[in-house]
């Protein structure tokens, strides 16, 4: 069995769902196939719910009409009109009522929020099913709320994968009776009292990753509109290689530090599963893509170059006396108490710098570490990683990366905490010019035909 999740531009149109269709219906298998919301909605949703928040009844009225208007549109070209312009009806007839609370001055509750938007994944997984269905494919239709169990954080709740593997198994064994394929959407699930709840944005891939472990799938596809992982963002370079293999720890660590192919918690399920992941285009199918497993002769090489950027870098020294007992847990524990994560930490005994990639509560965090230390904050900087297997102990290649940087000024530098990851912080006016200068360095006459690809003029 495979699961295979399409992303939003994969499923954006009546040509690309008949792709889709295609796709799943290749091999003689068992597929569970995952599905984002059709392109652009998602931002959509997002904008009627900041127009709510804002009591712009107008505006939240217009984003309702231009969600029903695609719908209603690509239903139409699929020919699956009957049954899924009546459930069109009923998920805009929910969003309505909502709308209609806030008019009356009822404020939008976070569950309410969820519920906006999982409308996107809810919509597009009953398309895509219908679809099936109308071509004689042996289809389920299964709503993921269902079957993916959270806790209650409304906006980005934490899948409980014990729960949720129990009842997926419950699920799939009924629906597989009857269908070879199963449908449902990312990123949407429930908490305990049945509330829909979402996993943050990106989190098709996770739900999908979720859905591979707890089935024991052989492996998972995620259908996207690149044509794998790349040694650099291709917008920014357009010398990019294509990367054939990457470790679990390689991808991880890409999805973390900005690869935007990949969302982060992807590959935790897998990892504990062992189901190889691929990165294929829905576009391009017949190329292999990228593919994502354990290795145990992986080669010890930079295996490409992410960023992050709209980072802010703060400095905390401590103005009590050297040493003082308890001083980085004093630290952390702020930004726990706000709910913000830090991404890289530089640290000596009464001084530490980090990043944080959000300025919410910015303004509190900065109150309560003024009480023991002196900060000053950067803002418009950026994170650049260089990721491999091995780097940071293979000799030459931190001489190397520092060495092409000589002219950049580089802020800060985290090179001890994985064994994958060499990271800096630039300004953001450094970042395209260092990005080039890297890639040049290790890429320019890399020839490894068993981990990369060349592209030229845009083709193999």
């Amino acid at each position: 069995m495979t699961v295979k999740k399409f992303g939003g531009t994969s499923v954006g149109t009546a040509e690309m769902i008949k792709k889709v269709k295609e796709i799943v219906s290749f091999n003689d298998e068992k597929v569970i196939v995952v599905v984002s919301a059709v392109a652009k909605t998602t931002n959509r949703l997002v904008s009627l719910l900041e127009n709510l928040e804002h009591n712009d009844i107008i505006f939240a009225n217009n984003d309702l009409k231009t969600i029903y208007k695609y719908h209603f549109e690509l239903i139409s070209e699929l020919g699956i009109k009957d049954d899924t312009i009546e459930y069109l009806d009923k998920i805009i007839h929910v969003l309505k009522n909502i709308i209609e609370s806030v008019n009356n001055k009822i404020d939008l509750t976070n569950n309410q929020k969820d519920v906006i938007l999982s409308c996107g994944e809810l919509l597009s997984s009953k398309i895509v099913y219908q679809y099936l269905l109308s071509e004689n494919v042996k289809a389920s239709f299964i709503d993921s709320r269902e079957i993916i169990k959270t806790d209650s954080e409304f906006t980005n709740a934490e899948v409980n994968l014990e729960q949720s593997k129990y009842h997926i198994n419950n699920k799939l064994k009924d629906s597989f009776k009857s269908s070879d394929v199963i449908i449902m959407g990312g990123f949407i699930a429930s908490d305990e009292k049945g509330r829909t709840t979402t996993i943050g944005r990106g989190g098709s891939d996770f739900s999908a990753s979720v859905m591979a472990w707890a089935s024991e799938a052989e492996k998972l596809e995620i259908w996207t509109d690149v044509d794998g992982i790349m040694s650099i963002d291709p917008k920014l370079n357009k010398n990019a290689l294509r990367i054939l293999q990457l470790s679990y720890d390689e991808a991880a660590e890409l999805a973390y530090f900005g690869a935007k192919v990949l969302h982060p918690k992807t590959i935790g399920p897998a990892i504990k599963a062992k189901i190889p992941v691929i990165v294929k285009n829905t576009f391009n199918p017949n190329l292999k893509g990228t593919w994502i497993q354990d290795s145990d002769t992986n080669t010890k090489i930079i295996k490409a170059f992410s960023y992050w950027d709209d980072i802010i870098v703060i400095n905390i020294k401590s103005n009590r006396m050297l040493g003082a007992h308890g001083f980085l847990n004093n630290v952390f524990e702020i930004f726990k108490n706000y709910k913000t994560p830090v991404d890289l930490i530089a640290t000596s005994e009464v001084s530490l710098s980090l990043t944080i990639d959000s300025d919410k509560n910015l303004g509190y965090i900065i109150g309560e570490l003024e009480k023991f230390s002196n900060v000053t904050v950067h803002t418009n900087h950026s994170i650049i990683s260089a990721i491999g297997d091995g780097i940071k102990e293979t000799a030459g290649i931190a001489s190397r990366f520092f060495g092409v940087l000589k002219d950049v000024n580089i802020k800060m530098v985290s090179i001890g905490a994985s064994e994958v990851n060499i990271s800096i912080v630039v300004h953001q006016g450094d970042l395209e010019r260092s990005l080039d200068l890297l890639h040049k360095e290790f890429f320019d006459n890399l020839e490894y035909p068993n981990i990369f690809e060349r592209i030229e003029n845009g083709k193999n």
